[in-house]
């Protein structure tokens, strides 16, 4: 059972949830001459479609992690590598495609889930931190009372 109230899950679940967006969502879109409209899918692309899925496929797998926090931590660290290298990759393609194409906020939402990753990284390098001093202090307690 997965524990919702932890800040960390919550800020996973939202990144999730963009991320999961990303499969039905318009890049970008250009309007031709006659009126009519051409969208850019993320999912139209190989390279779009594969860091969507192994983004939300990590991001998924931190919110799995919940008592293990400082696995949690390593593979939301490994998400946001992925997601920076997303989020480069969309932005080249911006350059290339800024004449003609209007991009979509949907473009920012590999940004929006770093930050949230890093948020949810701090959150769990607290509970970690917290369960140490715990564990310390229960050991300490013990060896003074003998």
């Amino acid at each position: 059972m997965i524990t919702w109230p932890r800040m960390q899950n919550v800020l996973l679940a939202i990144s999730a949830f963009l991320l999961l967006s990303l499969f039905w969502s318009e890049m970008c879109y250009a309007t031709g001459d006659d009126g009519t409209r051409l969208c850019i899918k993320f999912s139209e692309h190989l390279q779009f479609l594969v860091f969507t899925f192994i983004s939300l496929a990590l991001c998924i797998a931190a919110i799995f992690y919940r008592k293990q926090y400082i696995l949690q931590v390593r593979v939301c660290i490994i998400d946001m590598l992925v997601l920076l290298g997303y989020q480069i990759w969309i932005l080249v393609a911006f350059f290339q495609l800024k004449s003609v194409y209007t991009f979509k906020v949907a473009a920012l939402f590999p940004l929006v889930c770093i930050v949230l990753m890093f948020l949810a990284i701090r959150y769990s390098w607290k509970d970690a931190t917290d369960v140490i001093a715990r564990d310390f202090s229960r050991k300490m307690g013990k060896k003074s009372t003998h």
